[in-house]
């Protein structure tokens, strides 16, 4: 099967299970820092609609992608199956054909803006942001309901339905997103992440060469 087949029915699976039914906060996008509106989340492959600095040059705002899951390809194995140690001492041979891996990130994107306290705006119309609560809890609370709803219904099916893939439960991470061991501030939005590999069907079809060598 090929990759695109997978990432495609990866895709189908993730809206329905994980974006079709629900409704999380998004910016009403009427000039109004308080503004708020509720939408289901949109999923995405590889990358969202916009681009570096793409506020200021082309007037896109990075939070219209959220509510949303950004499903990312991380490196993967074209052969490989691991050996375990109880198969060396037991003269076991395990099959061949799931030997193939598909990895992939998958990038959870909420918003939150906070609670905007009386007097957060000025007479003048200026913003007092010793005004607004980033309501820090409830951002992390949300993103990890929607997260450990992700990891049981993976563990769940095991299999995307329309491909091959079959995952790999010990490979499954998640967690918000980090770096370097921070997790990474860009409020109002928040981002977690859950890492996991699917074991695929590794199609081979009759080497030749292989066949001559061995007449």
């Amino acid at each position: 099967m090929r990759t695109r087949q997978r990432l495609q029915g990866l895709k189908e699976w993730t809206i329905e299970n994980l974006c079709k039914g629900r409704s999380y906060k998004a910016p009403a996008n009427d000039g109004n820092l308080k503004g708020i509106t509720y939408q289901e989340p949109s999923c995405f492959l590889g990358w969202t609609p916009a681009m570096p600095n793409a506020a200021e040059t082309f007037g896109i705002d990075p939070s219209n992608v959220c509510p949303g899951i950004l499903i990312m390809p991380a490196p993967s194995k074209a052969k490989h199956v691991e050996e375990k140690r109880f198969d060396r001492y037991s003269n076991v041979r395990r099959p061949k054909e799931f030997s193939q891996t598909l990895s992939v990130q998958m990038l959870f994107e909420l918003y939150e803006p906070g609670i905007f306290l009386p007097g957060w705006k000025k007479d003048d119309g200026t913003v007092d942001h010793t005004k607004i609560a980033d309501a820090t809890e409830e951002g992390l609370m949300t993103l990890y309901d929607w997260l450990d709803d992700a990891k049981e219904k993976l563990l769940a099916v095991r299999t995307i339905p329309g491909t091959d893939l079959y995952l790999d439960d010990d490979s499954l991470e998640y967690s918000p997103y980090t770096d370097q061991s921070y997790i990474v501030d860009k409020r109002p939005m928040y981002y977690g992440v859950i890492f996991v590999n699917f074991l695929c069907h590794a199609t081979e079809g009759p080497n030749p060469a292989l066949e001559e060598l061995l007449k």
